[in-house]
């Protein structure tokens, strides 16, 4: 069950004109708009802010090619075969 909070805004009247009735969907329409919202925010990219974290940040930065690119279902399969000896 999905636990809920009570929260109140205040709404500039346009806004308030062009959302649903209340008791016609705007709370429904409300949370899918903060949902939506939500779903397209991105997560900051992380920048270090001390000598240590710099430094980590070089290596990471070295180590992506060995990263990159990103193996998909069969190449994850094909690597783990070889790993183990059977090659395709």
């Amino acid at each position: 069950m999905t636990s809920t909070k009570l929260v109140s805004v205040k709404l500039p009247i346009e806004v308030l004109n062009a959302i649903p009735a209340a008791h016609e969907g705007r709370s429904g329409f409300i949370i899918a708009a903060l949902k939506e919202k939500i779903s397209r925010q991105s997560e900051p990219e992380w920048k270090p802010t001390t000598e240590r974290g710099r430094r980590m940040a070089a290596l990471l930065e070295k180590g992506r090619a060995e990263r990159e690119p990103l193996l998909d279902a069969e190449g994850i399969a094909r690597e783990l075969a070889e790993r183990r000896g059977r090659f395709h």
